[in-house]
């Protein structure tokens, strides 16, 4: 029977070629993004671990944000002598100028031991040379993008720290460029001698340390060099080749699973297209199936037919997913190309392939399993009675009905979950939860999109009943073409307006968060800060501010001592249970203090201390509060220089984000550092007209001092979300894609009526561009009213996100909006005459004749 089911599956197919075909395309398109992110993801990942030596440019690294110590400088000479090699190199930012150019540039400088580094990998110059040939204490080689900003050259002079260097070479790459420190901003590299000539580096600097080890063959083994380096450096980040990098691993594991998320998205919005299709195939085929059924064939034969037909269609769309996967993942290293400048081997990776192919047929059947279920409820003798009036069943009947429809509604829901949680690839408890939420939130939305949907195509209809039997004929015609049987507006509209809606969503949330960081800061709110001022400039640096032109408040100059917290009400930190982001409490931190309560500061909970307390008091932010679980009066235990420091938790603050005091999360009372090396930090707001002069004023006294203008740090943060936003869209526009072929589908599956109401329309004596005008009409009318479903829902959506997750102002962006609904538009116009447009050459005669 199985054999004979597929051939009558086959026979059937055959018949509905074109409809089938765009039913296999639909599938491809979820398939095909969620096997090309996947694809891509697993050769990055292999690449990293592959050349995790050449990445690293080392066996063993470590980094730290603290000059060693005198027990960790012995640890490593101690490595030394069994033979390992090792070399040292720091990585800060500062700033840099040129004849040509004065005003000062935000760079990230490199100081690297030309003779040493990498131990594996290369240093790529332009013009081509050795490194230890290039670099020494008077030269230095730089990115690109500096010398088109500096507008220098190969041998010009370059001004860093006050002191003047060669530019000796044009920097191309690096080998650890991914596993560095600061990856964004142009880029400096000087030698180790060159960066002492600076005088950038001082007691408290806050530069990335990162030492890099050579074993050799024979000597010490990873692991043993592992264990010593995680004792002798307990907070720096230790990685070796064995591994991919922790930091990079994390963000691509996180990274993709929300874009197979999205992909999942397309799949699901191309099986909605499915089971439509399914349906209509399956109301077309009444009689077929009643012909079976009265020969014989029970209602389990019958479905099995179809149910190989759906399979079989899965599994054609998802090796065609699987194809077009492979030269999707190809698109990926040139979305990401200025961050991560390496381009890992593509190729067809089974195991994505396999799972692309698996979850294809798996949504297919899910999303078909109401049609294939209805063949249950087929009875001969209705179908063949159907043009009789028939009583309406009774309400137990009904509500049998409705509750398996209440029950396949859950089986598809609960298999959507348990796909997205399989995708989630983290623990089994982070994984059913990500399923859950994102079951529950496509539940939802699409509930919304489906609820306005219908209120548009209602809204429509009622148009055309009152107001709109003033509009044209064609228009009219054009509007009514939605309520034909089989077209499936509704459908339709809910497809193309989820994928608007996803991606118009980034988009907005994208261009409000950047419109509201590129906006001068509030009245009186800083726009410059200072980094790395010694504490013998201190009074000097605030002389010169306020002798500048343009400064609007008192220059703010916070001191900064690294500590670490010990214990929180006697419980050591490392027992608490830190997670993510809240395990940054386990390394050294940054703090302050401050006599008086600033301005700006909320106090949540507890009391600001008055004059100089006995016992150190400490206040701490209200983000620091909640991930530690502090109240007011507990003890807190810190650690600093070899010294303890034992004291009270006086309040929990809140404080303006822009503010020089947001950036501790802990401040302490006055006094209570004293003794403790300290770096210090300012803030200042400038007129911004005058920020460049005052930069220049303060790098041509006081080169050492980084000022950094807030408008070149929100062109490096619009650098990034530009980067990530770009990937994201590129991957939600499949769902577009998924929409666009639903309708397609549509309109190949009512091809029939089409061609009736053509000979029609031709027969009364309409031209072939009257028609045309119609059917433009329809899908204007339609892809219009998609374009303004996603995004409509998109603005509120964004405007959630922006208020309540991010605690900012949304912006309302009408331009993005109109050119959505546009764009959605002509999507839809040229996607319905792609499918329709050989309908007008039929000729009434023809037509007539076989009818």
């Amino acid at each position: 029977m199985a054999s004979g089911a597929f051939k009558i599956a086959w026979r059937d197919a055959r018949s509905s070629r074109a409809k089938f075909l765009f039913v296999i395309l639909a599938v491809a398109v979820g398939v095909g993004a969620l096997t090309g992110v996947r694809s891509f993801s697993r050769a990055f990942h292999n690449l990293l671990l592959h050349q995790a030596r050449t990445l690293m440019a080392a066996d063993v690294s470590v980094r730290v944000f603290a000059m060693p110590t005198p027990q960790q400088t012995a640890t490593l000479a101690d490595l030394g002598k069994r033979g390992v090699r090792e070399t040292a190199l720091t990585e800060t930012l500062t700033m840099a100028n040129t004849s040509g150019v004065p005003e000062p540039v935000l760079v990230s400088v490199k100081a690297i031991d030309p003779a040493v580094y990498p131990f594996y990998g290369e240093v790529k110059l332009d013009p081509p040379a050795a490194l230890r040939t290039v670099l020494d204490s008077q030269s230095t080689a730089v990115s690109d993008d500096l010398l088109i900003r500096l507008k220098a050259h190969v041998g010009d002079s370059l001004r860093l720290g006050g002191q003047e260097f060669r530019v000796a070479a044009r920097l191309v790459s690096e080998p650890d460029r991914l596993t560095g420190s600061l990856n964004v901003g142009p880029r400096v590299m000087i030698s180790i001698a060159g960066l002492e000539r600076t005088g950038l580096i001082s007691l408290g600097s806050r530069a990335a340390q990162r030492y890099l080890f050579l074993l050799p063959p024979g000597g010490p083994t990873v692991e043993q060099v592992r264990n010593i380096l995680k004792q002798a450096f307990p907070e720096g980040l230790i990685a070796d080749y064995r591994e991919t990098h922790p930091i990079i691993t994390r963000g691509l594991e996180r990274s993709t699973t929300f874009l197979s998320l999205i992909s999942l998205i397309a799949l699901i919005v191309g099986a909605l297209g499915v089971a439509t299709s399914m349906h209509a195939h399956l109301q077309q085929k009444m009689d077929t199936i009643a012909v079976l059924k009265c020969l014989g064939a029970r209602s389990g034969q019958v479905l099995r037919i179809y149910l190989t037909q759906t399979l079989a269609l899965g599994l054609a769309g998802g090796l065609l997913g699987v194809a077009f996967g492979t030269v999707v993942q190809r698109v990926f290293p040139a979305l990401i190309s200025r961050f991560f400048p390496v381009r890992p081997e593509m190729g067809l990776d089974l195991v994505p392939a396999a799972q692309g192919l698996a979850i294809g047929m798996l949504t297919t059947l899910l999303f078909t399993l109401p049609a294939l279920l209805g063949i249950r409820e087929i009875r001969p003798a209705v179908i063949f009675r159907r043009e009789m009036t028939e009583a309406r069943g009774d309400w137990l009947k009904r509500w049998s009905r409705s509750r398996q429809a209440l029950a396949t509604a859950a089986v598809i829901l609960l298999g959507i979950g348990l796909i997205a949680a399989w995708l989630a690839g983290t623990t089994l408890r982070d994984s059913l939860r990500i399923g859950a939420y994102f079951a529950g939130g496509l539940l939802v939305s699409l509930l919304v999109i489906a609820g306005v949907a219908w209120f548009l195509l209602r809204g429509l209809r009622l148009l055309l009943r009152g107001p709109g039997r003033a509009l044209p004929a064609m228009v009219r015609q054009g509007v009514a073409n939605l309520y034909r049987p089989g077209n499936h507006a509704q459908t339709v509209l809910v497809t193309l307006g989820t994928g608007v809606m996803f991606t118009l969503t980034v988009y907005l949330v994208q261009h409000s968060m950047i419109a509201e960081m590129m906006q001068n800061a509030p009245p009186g709110m800083p726009n410059v800060f200072l980094l790395d001022i010694p504490g013998a400039q201190r009074a000097a640096l605030m002389d010169l501010l306020k002798r500048q032109k343009g400064i609007e408040t008192a220059p703010e100059i916070l001191a900064s001592v690294a500590v670490r917290l010990a214990s929180v009400n006697g419980v050591p930190v490392e027992k608490l249970g830190l997670q993510e982001w809240g395990r940054r409490f386990l390394r050294t931190r940054s703090v302050t203090t401050a006599l008086a309560r600033p301005h700006e500061t909320e106090i949540v909970s507890g009391a600001w201390w008055e004059g100089h307390p006995a016992v150190p008091q400490v206040c701490a932010s209200e983000e620091a509060a909640r991930i530690l679980h502090l109240k007011a009066g507990m003890p807190l235990v810190w650690t600093a220089w070899g010294r303890t420091l034992v004291s009270n938790l006086a309040c929990i603050q809140r404080t303006d984000s822009v503010r020089m005091t947001a950036r501790f999360e802990f401040i302490f009372s006055p006094g209570s550092l004293d003794g403790y090396p300290a770096i210090y930090y300012g803030s200042v707001r400038v007129n911004p007209r005058d920020v460049a002069a005052v930069q220049r004023a303060v790098y041509e006294k006081m080169p050492t001092v980084t000022v950094i203008n807030m408008a070149d740090v929100l062109e490096i943060v619009q650098q990034v979300v530009d980067q990530i936003s770009l990937v994201v869209r590129f991957v939600s526009a499949f769902t577009i894609v998924a929409g666009a072929i639903i309708l397609a589908s549509s309109v190949a599956g009512t091809r029939f009526g089409r061609i009736r109401e053509v000979v029609i329309l031709k027969t009364l004596g309409a031209t072939r561009r009257r028609v045309a005008g119609v059917f433009s009409v329809e899908f204007l009318v339609l892809g219009g009213a998609a374009g303004l479903l996603g995004s409509g829902l998109a603005t509120g959506f964004a405007a959630l996100v922006v208020k309540r997750l991010m605690k900012s102002e949304f912006h309302f962006d009408a331009g993005a909006d109109l050119l959505s609904i546009a764009l959605t538009a002509l999507v839809a116009v040229a996607t319905g005459w792609l499918a329709s447009y050989r309908i007008l050459g039929q000729k009434p005669l023809e037509v007539l004749r076989d009818e």
